[in-house]
């Protein structure tokens, strides 16, 4: 005769269940976003800074975790922009990452592309991470041209290493800053990417990780990228008023920083969260959303009421087969374009 489960024991199978999520971010670039993530207090996710620079991981940066990286390589001193030390390093110390990325459903890589740590070891953790069975998003930046030939180059050169190890590469040109930022600051311009890149994980930890009315969970999210790994976050909120609907989905589909084509999306995840959501305004956002995608996109949509919220309503979007150069999936060819070039695409290294 079967018999109901203790309290306890339900909230041991939930905790065994939750996913396992990861934020690491490699090189000076990638450690400065996790420190910025770890201080917004997003739960729910271990974060993991890795570096070659003793110094900066010692006194500039803020994570659950610190790893430096390649000490015989580069005695703590820093990869000099030369990725091939940058992956030199990360090699040397391959069983303390395979660690880091073990038991992970879930692992977000942020890196700077161009120097020597970010680009020569973010690839080498994407890698262990895919052996490990997790899957990899992976938000790079790519170099201002004032920063030489030299660093574009090896953006250039490195990313497609990244990018058959990830299963969906969100590339951001810092050259977009220039035209954002109203001040001649170069750190506020930074704050421009860094705050782009925590939405982007915060939205979806919070997706995955939090219980909804109509719920959204991590198979879902399977089910979505299965249609295709060019993988599109967006975030748009409202504060309220009778249109907040259209509002919130026109703020998440005008992106400043990289541009996207959802009209041949193959899959759609969407959570609408706000005080008071109404039938009509879930109807509304799941009619706008198939009136502007391909009628075989396959939708799933989640609903969270929160009374704190009042009028505020936000929405978490992921689009999969999405058209960008900025968006590189697994399997697929980086645009030159990106880089100023005339050529079709890059070809993966085999």
């Amino acid at each position: 005769m079967e018999t109901a489960m203790e309290d306890s024991e339900v909230e041991l199978m939930a905790e065994q269940a939750r996913i396992k999520i990861r934020v690491i971010g490699c090189g000076g670039g990638g450690s400065n976003t996790v420190t910025s993530l770890k201080r917004s207090g997003l739960e729910g996710v271990g974060i993991i800074a890795i570096n070659t620079d003793a110094s900066h991981l010692r006194t500039e940066t803020d994570a659950h975790a610190k790893i430096l990286i390649g000490e015989k390589v580069t005695r703590g001193y820093g990869a000099g922009n030369d990725p091939e030390k940058g992956k030199e390093a990360a090699m040397d110390t391959q069983e303390l990452l395979k660690k880091a990325t073990s038991n992970a459903d879930i692992i977000f890589l942020v890196a700077t592309l161009g120097g020597g740590t970010g680009t020569g070891s973010a690839p080498v953790v994407a890698r262990l991470a895919r052996e490990n069975k997790a899957m990899v998003f992976s938000f790079v930046t790519l170099p201002f041209k004032e920063e030489g030939e030299a660093k574009m180059m090896n953006a250039k050169n490195w990313l497609p290493y990244l990018a058959e190890n990830s299963d969906t590469i969100i590339i951001i040109p810092n050259e977009k800053l220039k035209s954002l930022s109203t001040e001649n600051n170069l750190q506020k311009s930074f704050e421009i990417t860094n705050r782009f890149i925590m939405e982007e994980i915060t939205g979806l930890v919070k997706t995955i990780n939090e219980r909804s009315h109509i719920n959204i969970d991590f198979e879902d999210l399977r089910k979505v990228l299965s249609k295709s790994k060019s993988a599109y976050i967006a975030i748009g909120e409202s504060a309220g008023g009778e249109n907040r609907i259209d509002f919130a989905i026109e703020k998440a589909l005008s992106n400043p920083l990289i541009e996207v084509d959802i009209r041949k999306a193959k899959g759609c995840l969407m959570r609408i969260i706000g005080g008071d959501i109404k039938m009509k305004e879930f109807d509304r956002a799941l009619t706008k959303i198939h009136e502007m995608m391909d009628e075989d996109c396959e939708i799933i949509a989640g609903i969270e009421n929160k009374e704190q919220m009042g009028s505020n309503i936000k929405i978490f979007f992921v689009f999969t087969g999405v058209d960008s150069p900025y968006i590189i999936g697994s399997g697929d060819r980086a645009n030159s374009k990106i880089f100023g070039d005339d050529e079709d695409g890059i070809d993966f290294i085999q």
